[in-house]
């Protein structure tokens, strides 16, 4: 772990903390370094100097002094930043406690590795034509002070890497100060380079590891946990003071660092050791076994495969695209890595990723979007090639359909509805254009589901309009309100649109929440079926979960679009100018027209208050009144706090029953492919059958370990419910159709109420469905729901996908209308953006009310965090060359033919359609119909197929570029990425 912070104080103070120790007397075995390209170019060679330490901190570099000159002549120069780098506590009790040398060597080697990283990432400002940019220098001068104690004076091997505000751009060049944002934002994949060296050079050494391939930390094997968590003491204080404060991430961790130092101790670094040998007690024997173990297997070089170097590189891709279109190249290195502990290095993962890069598989990204700093931002040809499709996708979309409506009709309908003048035009727009793909952009509470209302009467029986949306919630809720039918967008993915065809209009709701690949597919399927596509949604709302903005995009790249921008849900004057100030990102101004902000204690303290306020609340109103959290951590606390007032005025019964639940484990597609991403403990369920294994289609089977199988690949071992094990290959099988859970415990009583937490067509339940309980007999509950006020009995130890339903998620939220919302915002969460306040504030009617630790740093937080997804087109600067107009002079002629194709495949289509729905009739020989048929119901496995066609169609007309589209003359053409039906291809060789 790297935990940078910014030294404070006069040079000489900070030359002493370093040199001479602060809570401890240091030993000769702790020794200093000087590091960085520039210290070796001064000459500046072993063991710090204090002097030459004090000077250079204070700017001085020979005969130049760095820093401003203030008005009263004195120099104001920032000495530098310390780098702290902290072996795991396992590795601190082996080197310090067990006493090997060899481990503190490994350490200094690991820190030597991660350092220059770092340095690559060095840079300064300077002006280029009147502006203010930065520069890549790579260059830099560094203490570092290795110690044994931390100041709790618990075994703790770490090293203060002070790196001193000075760089320049070459050798004998004028010194200039740091601009160290860019090592900032590679401090957590520095960090991760560090452990994979260290795990790596400990293996070498004869010790095993164990990690955690999903946050890339790791222990040695043998050293017992109950001894790293007692000398650990100065770890728990900060857990515990960050807990309780609600702070999260390594910045916001700093403060607990801070607030829980405790005074100054002096001991000897000999007296140390001999406390650290009596805290050993019953655990002696285990580190003294795991030493000589270690040494017994002797030290011996350990080559890594190139087969496994690729595959940890191909998931460290895999797994950043599949969340973000850019990423920093530090991101895909640092997913590489935790995922491969102590099974490779930088120094093997590097040249994998950079002949992707010199087979124009990866791009380098020059162009801002989204919130992250890109200090050398990547995306994917694929991800280019994918979103450029869209391009092509709305370019056929156009003038492909007919008017769904008359005038006439379209205008009644907007008057029995009673739409205002904007919904009216929006109206028409949808109603009569003759695009295939329209689009309604307005903002939260614009009555988009009114104006489909009104459509939907406009257009007769003849035309079937469905309600889609990402979530089961938001599709019902559109579903309900316009009259239709409706379902989510994954469940009509799954089918291909094989039902539908032209007289079908799909209306996707929070289009926003649309991923790139969900938004491909149903452009695909609505060229396929000739099917009409409206999508509704708001840019400024929560965006999606999977890769991608491609709402944004398409509106960018030409798609025609209808503009709603008043708000018609907020009825008081306070919420609309929250919500218009939230929109126009004044946050500060925002907050002040909220109902009221309290502030000024920990989170789980300001839970409590939130919860004071609701449960003062009457029943009506409490009904009326959404409490509103940003993650399921804190969504725990409220549901607790309600919980515990609701028991004490007696509103839910004081008889309990402990039951399981089954809550999401958060794996990704890509995790849930590798064995090695499975725990103890945790359940599996598929959606379908598994003849071979035994495996029944929604039995819970529970993770007993990992093992492997006759060929050595990793396996996961399954226990079902009578005992019997079963070793399964996750990678023989789709990550769609597996879903992961962990197991956890919830008191339930009569009166409480519950959210259902996953699509349940058994009970024709919908995700984030809530309901009260009425009756309670054992595990089987009588659930009275609200969206329809039906009561249904439910087994709860068979359906276990539900929850307490008090406090909401804003994801889940999103859509649904209260009277006042009550929103809890830990400003250090992650979660807390822009964008999802504007959703929460946005949900309400009359007011809301807002509790967050501080006001000032949550207003920061939300300039600084949008929340908005990134773009690859938009990294790549190619947004307008690559929209409708940009591509036409160059595109019309291929366009014109892919229309005359699509019109003759769809009618074919047709046929075939209108065939299987009379048995009797023969098949056409040539089997074209049941051919196009075939291909709409498996829309995912001919996505990249389509996207490449398109791409290689152009190849000979356009001018060359690395996603795809090629000049006339004959240079090679990219090789495809391969098609994964069902597991990937991970370079050829075993999970090991």
């Amino acid at each position: 772990m790297i935990n940078p912070i910014r030294l404070k104080g006069k040079p000489a103070n900070i030359a002493r903390y370093y040199t001479v120790g602060d809570y401890y007397t240091k030993g000769d075995e702790e020794h200093s370094e000087w590091g960085g390209k520039i210290a070796a170019e001064l000459g500046l060679e072993g063991e710090v100097d204090p002097a030459v330490f004090k000077e250079l901190l204070a700017g001085k570099v020979g005969d130049q002094q760095l820093g401003r000159r203030r008005k009263d002549g004195e120099i104001q120069h920032h000495p530098g930043w310390d780098f702290a780098v902290n072996a795991p506590k396992s590795v601190s009790i082996m080197a310090l406690v067990a006493g090997d040398d060899r481990i503190i060597e490994a350490h200094e080697q690991a820190v030597g590795v991660a350092l220059a990283y770092l340095e690559e990432h060095a840079t300064m400002r300077h002006r280029v034509d009147g502006e203010v940019t930065e520069k890549t220098t790579g260059r830099l001068i560094w203490a570092r002070f290795t110690e044994h104690a931390s100041r709790e004076l618990d075994p703790h091997l770490h090293t203060h890497v002070v790196v001193m505000n000075i760089t320049d751009e070459r050798d004998g060049a004028k010194k200039v100060s740091l601009e160290t944002r860019a090592m900032f934002a590679e401090q957590m994949a520095a960090g991760q380079v560090y452990r994979n060296e260290l795990a790596h050079l400990l293996r070498e050494r004869g010790y095993d590891v164990e990690f955690d391939p999903r946050r890339g930390l790791f222990e040695i094997r043998g050293v017992p946990k109950d001894l790293i968590t007692d000398m650990s003491q100065r770890a728990e204080q900060i857990e515990a003071h960050a807990k309780e404060h609600g702070l999260t991430g390594q910045a916001a961790r700093q403060q607990s660092f801070y607030a829980t130092r405790g005074p100054k101790q002096k001991a000897s670094l000999e007296e140390l050791h001999q406390r650290w040998d009596g805290r050993l007690g019953q655990h002696a024997e285990a580190v003294k076994e795991t030493r000589a173990d270690a040494e017994g297997r002797g030290e011996r070089p350990l080559e890594v495969d190139p087969a496994t170097a690729a595959r940890a590189m191909l998931f460290g891709i895999r797994q950043s695209e599949s969340k973000e279109a850019v990423n920093n190249l530090g991101r895909l290195l640092q997913t590489a890595m935790a995922s491969h502990v102590g099974e490779v290095r930088l120094a093997d993962v590097r040249p994998v990723v950079e002949e992707h890069q010199e087979r124009a598989k990866l791009l380098e990204t020059r162009h801002r979007t989204g919130d992250e700093i890109h200090t050398r931002g990547r995306t994917t040809r694929k991800t280019a090639r994918l979103e450029l499709a869209l391009s092509d996708q709305l370019a056929l979309a156009l003038n492909d359909a007919r008017p769904l409506a008359s005038v006439e009709s379209l205008r009644d309908a907007g008057l029995s509805r009673g739409l205002k003048p904007e919904q009216r035009t929006a109206l028409l727009h949808i109603g009569m254009s003759d695009h295939r793909v329209v689009a309604v952009h307005g903002v939260a509470g614009s009555g988009k589901s009114t104006i489909i209302r009104a459509l939907r009467e406009a257009v007769g029986e003849e035309t079937t309009l469905i309600a889609l949306a990402p979530t089961s919630s938001a599709a019902g809720e559109l579903g309900l309100k316009a009259g239709i039918e409706s379902r989510t967008v994954a469940s009509l993915l799954a089918t291909g649109g094989v039902k539908l065809d032209d007289s079908h209009v799909l209306v996707v709701d929070e289009a926003g929440q649309l991923g790139n690949r969900q938004a491909m597919r149903l452009l695909e399927i609505s060229r396929a079926t000739g099917a009409r596509l409206i999508l509704l949604g708001d840019t400024r709302q929560t965006g999606a979960i999977e890769q991608g903005k491609p709402f944004w995009l398409m509106m960018r790249l030409g798609m025609p679009r209808a503009e709603l921008k008043d708000p018609i849900r907020q009825e008081a004057e306070g919420i609309t100018k929250a919500v218009r100030l939230a929109r126009l990102q004044n946050y500060d101004g925002s907050l002040g027209a909220l109902d009221k902000v309290v502030s000024g204690d920990s989170s789980e303290k300001l839970a409590e208050a939130m919860v004071g306020d609701w449960t003062r609340l009457t029943p009506d109103q409490r009904a009326k009144t959404n409490m509103l959290v940003l993650e399921n951590a804190t969504r725990l606390i409220v549901n607790t706090k309600v919980r515990e007032a609701l028991k004490t005025e007696g509103a839910i019964a004081a008889e309990e029953t402990r039951l399981s639940i089954l809550s999401p484990s958060g794996m990704t597609d890509q995790e849930k492919h590798f064995a090695r991403f499975y725990t103890r403990g945790q359940v599996v369920t598929f959606s379908r059958d598994n003849v071979g294994l035994g495996i029944a289609r929604d039995a819970e089977y529970k993770v007993a370990g990992v093992g492997r199988d006759a060929r050595g690949r990793q396996t996961v071992n399954l226990v079902d419910e009578h005992g019997r094990m079963i070793q399964w290959d996750p990678r023989l099988g789709r990550a769609s159709q597996i879903n992961v859970f962990q197991e956890e415990k919830r008191d339930l009583a009569a009166g409480d109420r519950i959210q259902w937490r996953l699509v349940n067509k058994d009970l024709e339940l919908k995700n984030a469905e809530r309901g009260t309980v009425e009756r309670l007999d054992g595990a089987v509950a009588t659930i009275r729901w609200d969206r329809d006020g039906r009561s249904q009995e439910v087994d709860l130890s068979q359906y276990k996908n539900w929850d307490h339903g008090y406090g909401e998620t804003v994801y889940s939220a999103q859509s649904k209308t209260y009277d006042r919302v009550y929103v809890l915002a830990p400003v250090n969460s992650p979660l807390v953006t822009g964008q999802n306040y504007y959703t929460a504030i946005t949900r309400a009617r009359f007011g809301a009310s807002l509790w967050t630790e501080n006001r000032e740093r949550l207003v920061e937080k939300l300039k600084l965090r949008s929340g908005e997804k990134t773009s690859s087109l938009q990294g790549l600067g190619r947004v307008e060359r690559d929209n409708i107009k940009g591509r036409r002079d160059r595109h019309s002629e291929r366009w014109d033919r892919l229309r005359e194709e699509q019109r003759s495949e769809r009618e074919a289509r047709k046929e075939g359609l209108a065939a299987q729905r009379e048995p009797a009739a023969p098949s056409p020989p040539d089997g074209l119909a049941e051919r196009i048929a075939h291909r709409a119901q498996s829309t995912a496995s001919f996505l990249d197929r389509w996207i490449i066609s398109l791409l290689d169609r152009s190849s000979q007309r356009e001018n060359g570029d690395v996603t795809g589209e090629r000049s006339g003359t004959p240079t090679p053409q990219p090789v495809a990425e391969p098609q994964h039906t069902t597991a990937p291809d991970h370079g050829g060789g075993h999970d090991r």
